[in-house]
């Protein structure tokens, strides 16, 4: 950390359609902020108030850490952000202020770790074999930026590489493989799904379950959005299914956040 007081901005995509998107964001920036490890902590999002346009000038302190708190690169981290916050690049220095611009949460290694721990307790309190499971991770995908998709894949390989699953498959909602056509991207008898996706929102909470052919306002469901309960097992012929909370709300985003603006936690061993 710079010697001069450092101010983190917590970057979201928001939504002006589910209040609920930002949610996480608030939240990780809400537990920084108690933990006193910048002298500033703001959040700021594209679609929802307080807009990427504005923060910049709310901030006092000299030097400037923005993280994106996004699954993947892409046209939001490479086109949006730059052009709403006025950067010049990964560096930028301008009223007095040095602004940088750090790499999306999702790239960072600690997630797959995360998604893994996700897995492993579902597997350990519904008593699953790896040999028996698969998991399919559901990215956005995008036809406007290949980037989109890279990240939900390399997280998939390298949780495949762990042996938690049998499989370990990616899809999303727009390029293929589909996640409608999840049935046909494996024959397991049990499968997990989880949103490779900062947040619940519109598509967490209602599209994604809506193409598993669930009801997006069951019982189930709005426990899991709530409290972070699996839903499920949901018992189709010849497997079962479970859906997950989006990856986005785990409690080690917030230590990521951290480590990419770098900051070190109390109690963690984050740099």
């Amino acid at each position: 950390m710079a010697d001069r007081p450092v101010a983190l901005v917590i970057v979201g995509h928001g939504s002006a359609k589910a209040p609920d998107s930002s949610r996480p964001t608030r939240e990780h920036a809400e537990t920084l902020r108690r933990l006193g490890r910048f002298a500033e902590v703001h959040v700021a999002f594209w679609k929802e108030e307080p807009f990427l346009k504005d923060i910049l000038a709310r901030v006092v302190s000299p030097e400037v850490r923005i993280v994106p708190n996004l699954a993947c690169k892409g046209y939001i981290t490479s086109e949006v952000i730059p052009r709403e916050m006025g950067l010049a690049g990964p560096v930028t220095e301008r009223d007095g202020k040095r602004i940088v611009l750090c790499d999306p949460v999702g790239t960072h290694p600690r997630l797959a770790e995360a998604v893994a721990a996700c897995l492993r307790a579902l597997a350990e309190g519904e008593g699953l074999a790896a040999s028996e499971l698969c998991l399919i991770l559901v990215g956005h995908g995008s036809g406007r930026n290949p980037e989109s998709a890279i990240q939900t894949r390399a997280v998939a390989e390298r949780l495949a590489a762990t042996g938690l699953a049998a499989e370990v498959r990616s899809a999303f909602l727009e390029q293929e493989p589909h996640i409608r056509d999840w049935a046909r991207l494996t024959a397991a008898p049990a499968v997990a799904v989880m949103p490779f996706m900062i947040s619940n929102g519109l598509h967490g909470a209602e599209d994604i379950p809506a193409f598993l052919g669930l009801d997006p306002g069951s019982p189930e469901l709005r426990r899991l959005a709530a409290a972070g309960t699996p839903a499920g097992p949901y018992r189709l012929p010849g497997r079962r299914l479970w859906y997950l909370r989006a990856i986005g709300h785990d409690p080690a985003v917030t230590e990521i956040i951290a480590e990419l603006a770098g900051a070190k936690l109390p109690g963690t061993n984050v740099i």
